[in-house]
């Protein structure tokens, strides 16, 4: 943002929580207490776990890959794991992720750590092509075009809130 300016996000997928099917948890420090919570290394979710469900109130286990979580999931080795929506619906539709699993629901909005969403890049002072952007990103959600196109391609909304 220092070097170029964006647009109005065109797509910001959720952060979820996924854990066992029918075990009582909400994506929060609360519903979580307690729990051993699996998040990749180096990412914006190992950030967000370790911040809003660190320092006592969850056990944060790291993996080099998002898989590993899901697999120690499955195994019943963590009780949780947080990731970008788009790639815990891949794993829930997997065998093995649709017998065990579901989400528990989106954590809470924190655009320091998890971004404001994306946009389209453009030079800086490109004022009147962002407004062109900008309205027709508005429209294409305000008319319902935006979901008819995205529906059959993703299990969830990918604009966000």
């Amino acid at each position: 943002m220092q070097t170029i300016d964006f647009s109005d996000k065109y797509y910001n997928t959720p952060t979820v929580i996924v854990g066992p099917k029918g075990v009582a948890m909400t994506p929060d420090a609360a519903g979580l207490a307690g729990k051993i919570i699996g998040v990749q290394v180096s990412t914006i979710h190992q950030d967000y776990a370790q911040t809003y469900f660190g320092d006592g109130a969850a056990e944060i286990k790291l993996y080099q890959t998002q898989d590993e979580a899901n697999q120690d999931l499955v195994a019943g080795r963590i009780d949780a794991t947080q990731a970008d929506s788009i790639a815990l619906d891949a794993f829930l539709a997997t065998e093995a992720g649709a017998a065990c699993c579901e989400v528990k629901g989106a954590v809470a909005d924190d655009p320091a750590i998890l971004g404001k969403g994306v946009g389209v890049g453009l030079r800086k002072g490109e004022d009147e092509l962002k407004a062109k952007f900008n309205a027709g990103i508005a429209k294409v959600i305000a008319d319902g075009t935006y979901e008819k196109i995205s529906a059959p391609y993703f299990a969830s909304s990918i604009y966000g809130g």
